[in-house]
């Protein structure tokens, strides 16, 4: 006897979102297999480079946070537009593959601004650009790979926002599939800035969300900030919380809170370490948000470092540029998990 109308269409909705699930099964599968303990605790770790050269002789910035007692699942490297390849050696990322832990690589090509007109202007040496970071990380280990942070910035003056330009999502879609051919072990996603109340990214990542291992996102403090009085500006875990929950619920991906930097400029000491405080106390709803990792930028302030935030820009770390231990350290500690030799992540290639 044929199903009646009304159950036939249930079925084939059924159906349909069965189809839906099995074609995102192996993404998902690709990014467990990748993470320490198969990604069943929220992972943490630090960054932004692996060798800070303020000090003498240089530290490498991995084995100060292990002697540290700093969560290492996940190190972050940024490479902005002009990098060199003396800061991302293979040397440098097996190393931390090796001892269990992923390397983050941030790739931030449109460093001084993002918008429409600059994309399609500069799409060819972006491209280039692209095919050399591949064969940086086309190692035996997985890596994570995030494009364009903060692309949802907004342009310089008279240019085209990014979130007004559904093309973007062909841009991204364009920049994974070059990424993925020349380093098939990479795992890539891309990180929006939490410019909230903003909850404007669906035109631009609707369409190629589900074509991504993972989406992240960022939360930034400082002192220096035009609103920085304004009630609620300190509550870093709140707003994770809340904007992690925005993008699980529209897009439904893996989330990484790709970077959390809470400078301590203009005596913001606890206030960077009460930020993390509340990351620490929240983490469980993170990861019931689809959170897997966090990772705390950065590890050492830098005193050459420029942005936004002006002289804020360069006490972001967790140690002062000497070393000197800040009061958020300790904090930070508490997100460590086990590291065992079993819980590294495997060392094959898979395509």
């Amino acid at each position: 006897m044929a199903a009646p109308r009304p159950l036939l269409a249930l079925l084939l909705l059924a159906l349909g979102a069965a189809a839906v699930a099995c074609g995102s099964a192996p993404l998902e599968g690709r990014l467990a297999a990748a993470l320490p303990g198969g990604g069943r605790r929220l992972l943490a770790g630090v960054g932004d480079r692996l060798v800070f050269h303020g000090a003498k002789p240089p530290v490498s910035l991995y084995r100060e946070a292990e002697r540290l007692g700093l969560p290492t699942d996940l190190f972050q490297i940024w490479l902005p537009r002009g990098w060199h390849d003396s800061w991302i050696p293979r040397a440098g990322l097996e190393e931390i593959q090796r001892r269990g832990g992923v390397p983050v690589v941030v790739h931030s090509y449109f460093t001084a601004g993002i918008s429409r007109e600059r994309v399609e202007a500069a799409r060819g040496a972006w491209r280039s650009d692209l095919r050399r970071l591949a064969r940086a990380v086309d190692v035996s280990g997985p890596v994570l790979v995030v494009l364009e942070p903060e692309f949802n910035d907004g342009p310089p003056a008279g240019e085209t926002p990014i979130t007004a330009w559904p093309g973007f999502a062909e841009e991204l879609r364009a920049a994974a599939a070059l990424l993925r051919r020349g380093a098939p072990s990479a795992l890539l996603g891309t990180c929006a800035g939490d410019f909230s109340p903003d909850r404007n990214l669906e035109a631009v990542l609707g369409p190629v969300a589900s074509e991504l291992d993972f989406l992240g996102f960022q939360e930034m403090r400082a002192a220096t900030a035009p609103d920085a009085a304004r009630h609620g500006y300190r509550e870093v875990a709140a707003a994770a919380v809340d904007y992690a929950g925005y993008l699980e619920r529209v897009f439904g991906r893996p989330l990484l809170l790709c970077y959390v930097a809470v400078s301590s400029h203009r005596g913001w000491a606890e206030v960077q370490a009460n930020a993390l405080r509340g990351l620490v106390e929240r983490r469980a709803e993170l990861v019931r948000r689809g959170v897997f990792g966090l990772i705390y930028f950065q590890l050492r302030d830098d005193p050459r470092h420029e942005g936004y935030f002006g002289p804020a820009e360069r006490h972001f770390g967790l140690l002062d540029a000497a070393g000197a231990p800040k009061p958020a350290l300790p904090i930070l500690r508490e997100l460590r998990g086990p590291r065992r030799a079993k819980d590294a992540p495997g060392g094959s290639r898979k395509g």
